[in-house]
């Protein structure tokens, strides 16, 4: 395991080639005039709909063709055409691509820390180990079909919400890891996180209400279940006589996994004392937390749990789920020690003005609290200094300061990187007030930033940090307005002024006297640059694409194309192992030797797909699940006996993509 430095952060973004540009460019004004079409749709016909709670679900239907927005959509496609790009590359920008063209040679992987900066190159199966190693100690490997039941409850609650059309269905993804080098084992023994992106959209509907149940119980309970490191502050600040005080600083370990359905439940009862929670919430929330991991396109399921149920980390709702239990904990805490004790998501803080014995007590109390719901804590007592969050705090001088993590390195966005220039230009300022922010006092402030100035410098920026304690806490203005935003992607590479053309469209094509003028004026349609992808998302591709290699590989080996016991009754001549193809099979009715044929493609194994075939033909209850089993049970009823052939009509291409069907 190598450590890479690549000099820069991840986050800057290299100049992307022409076509690739105008690819995205394409997909954004798509989806621009996509949107566009629907709300002018509803501007010209105001009773075609009822208004819905949808969570932010948009709908997947084509919106109908507007007479009113032809003339418009054309002078886009010819913004589009008319594009012109220029020569733009600094020494920053070359270095960029040369290093994109290196990682895309490399037959190594690129895996990234978790809390720091640090990438590691990898070999394949090292990574592969790493992954395994990980997923064995939390989850066993589940039944094939299982994700059938989780799809069908899914489909019954977006069905009652009446957003069935809109929310996509469970789709499997692959399981991936990021590395803890910030322990100081790891250079011995690497451990790791471990993220599960095979997630249900019913969470984003979970997440809306937990968001609604945890702000309640914040205001109406008093306990300190803190947002960010800002809330910690003033919460520290306010301690009185702090030189007399002393912190207990803990830990949950693997908290997300620790969290079991009988702990949600009683932290749903304890919500309600703050908030109305419906049987029909409660149900979406439960239901939720029933997911799979998947590891080489297998489902694999938590050891000690029968119901599916897991708080996996990447879930659309697992930090709103932490953050109720961990209200509910506080509450039996709060009890005994009041303002005293306070946490953020897995990490606590309390203060004491106690004598040591006593601050050992409550030590032991604050495990036995957790143990109670089999939660493990790392905890520390009787400290007068603490790093907690991204913030020192010392009690014996009521100071606090910047903390970085140990092995990380201060990397901030290059001054030249492909970013659009309104965050280029805003990002020391930012910097500055977030410095300012987390320091106590301007001693404390200008012993800390060298590494920070440092790190701005060699980013291209000239802008020296200097202390602001002006802090303004001016309200927003939230004025609801509906804008439907343009969000074409920014390059130096484009010499044409997207932003400039199309607002003069938007002048050109709705004047005053115009149908649609109300709802197409410069308030109500904006422009916003996006950007295109930067080096930790090529990253992440490259990985993708070496372990697929690698897979494909695999199996071009004769002895991983089929494992049938007995290599003659293979449904697919030797070959059932084979993933990403499309296939047919051929029913030949014994009567009268009629043949049907049915097309299906599958991105796992045959052999999983030819499986959940096999079973669908025997268990009446899924006779209905293809069109394939509606006809063999249609033979079956009527006693006619038949013959099933299979073969491979083509190999595909797997893609790693987000699109998935509705429910």
């Amino acid at each position: 395991m190598e450590r890479v430095n690549l000099g820069y952060s991840a986050k800057n973004i290299p100049i992307a080639q022409d076509g690739q540009y105008l690819k995205t460019l394409i997909e954004k004004t798509e989806s621009f005039l996509r949107r566009l079409r629907w709300k002018a749709f509803f501007f010209l016909n105001p009773k075609s709909g009822e208004a819905k709670e949808t969570y932010g679900f948009t709908s997947k239907r084509s919106p109908p063709p507007i007479m009113e927005l032809c003339d418009f959509e054309g002078r886009m496609l010819q913004l589009i055409q008319n594009i012109k790009f220029k020569k733009n590359q600094c020494d920053f920008q070359k270095k960029l691509l040369q290093d994109v063209r290196n990682i895309r040679r490399d037959d190594k992987l690129l895996i990234a820390a978790d809390k720091t900066t640090n990438f590691y190159r990898v070999d394949a199966q090292t990574y592969n180990d790493l992954t395994q190693s990980s997923i064995t100690k939390e989850y066993k490997k589940a039944p094939e079909n299982i994700t059938t039941e989780i799809i069908r409850e899914e489909r019954d609650i977006a069905t009652k919400l009446d957003l069935a059309d809109r929310i996509e269905s469970f789709a499997p993804k692959e399981s991936f890891i990021t590395l803890k080098d910030h322990k100081p084992s790891f250079n011995n023994k690497p451990t790791c996180r471990l993220l599960n992106p095979a997630k249900s959209e019913i969470g984003i509907v979970s997440k809306k209400i937990l968001e609604r149940i945890n702000i309640n119980i914040t205001a109406k309970s008093g306990i300190n279940q803190w947002k960010n490191s800002d809330s910690v502050i003033s919460w520290f600040n306010a301690i009185p006589d702090k030189s007399s005080h002393s912190f207990i600083c803990f830990d949950i370990k693997d908290f997300y996994p620790s969290i079991t359905e009988q702990l949600l439940r009683k932290a749903l009862i304890f919500a309600e004392k703050y908030d109305t929670i419906t049987d029909e919430e409660k149900n979406i929330i439960i239901q939720t937390k029933k997911s799979v991991l998947f590891h080489h396109n297998a489902p694999w399921c938590k050891v000690n749990s029968e119901t599916l149920f897991d708080v996996a980390m990447g879930s659309y709702d697992g930090a709103e789920v932490c953050e109720l239990v961990g209200s509910f904990l506080l509450s039996e805490l709060s009890t005994k020690y009041g303002n005293c004790i306070g946490l953020y998501r897995d990490d606590g803080l309390a203060a004491f003005n106690v004598t040591p014995r006593e601050l050992e007590i409550i030590k032991k109390d604050i495990c036995k609290t957790f143990n109670k719901y089999n939660l493990k804590l790392t905890i520390v007592a009787n400290k007068k200094c603490i790093d907690y969050l991204d913030v020192t705090f010392d009690l014996r001088n009521a100071s606090f300061k910047p903390f970085m993590k140990p092995n990380n390195v201060t990397q901030y966005v290059h001054k030249k990187s492909n970013h659009p220039p309104s965050i280029t230009r805003n990002i020391p300022t930012a910097i500055n007030k977030r410095l300012s922010k987390i320091s106590s006092d301007k001693k404390t402030f200008e012993a800390a930033i060298p590494p920070y100035q440092d790190a701005l410098r060699s980013s291209g920026y000239i802008t020296r940090l200097e202390y602001d304690n002006k802090q303004e806490n001016r309200k927003q203005r939230t004025r609801n307005r509906n804008v439907v935003w343009f969000n074409p992607p920014y390059s130096t590479s484009v010499a044409t002024n997207i932003g400039r053309n199309f607002l003069h469209l938007i002048d050109v094509c709705f004047p005053r006297n115009h149908k649609l003028r109300k709802i197409c004026n410069r308030n109500t349609l904006k422009i916003s640059y996006s950007c295109m992808p930067n080096i930790k998302s090529i990253i992440s591709a490259h990985n993708k694409a070496v372990l697929n290699k690698r897979e494909t590989s695999n199996e071009t080996d004769q002895s991983t194309k089929c494992n049938c016991r007995v290599r003659n009754e293979c449904p697919l001549a030797g070959k059932c192992l084979t993933r990403g193809l499309v296939y047919q099979a051929t029913v030949t009715r014994s009567d009268n030797n009629k043949q049907e044929t049915y097309i299906g493609l599958t991105e796992n194994q045959f052999k999983t797909r030819y499986r959940n075939h096999t079973s669908s033909f025997r268990n009446v209850n899924h006779r209905n699940s293809t069109e394939l089993s509606k006809y063999i049970w249609n033979l079956k009823d009527s006693k006619i006996n038949h013959s099933i052939t299979w073969k491979i009509m083509k190999r595909c291409k797997i893609l790693h993509s987000n699109i998935t069907k509705t429910l």
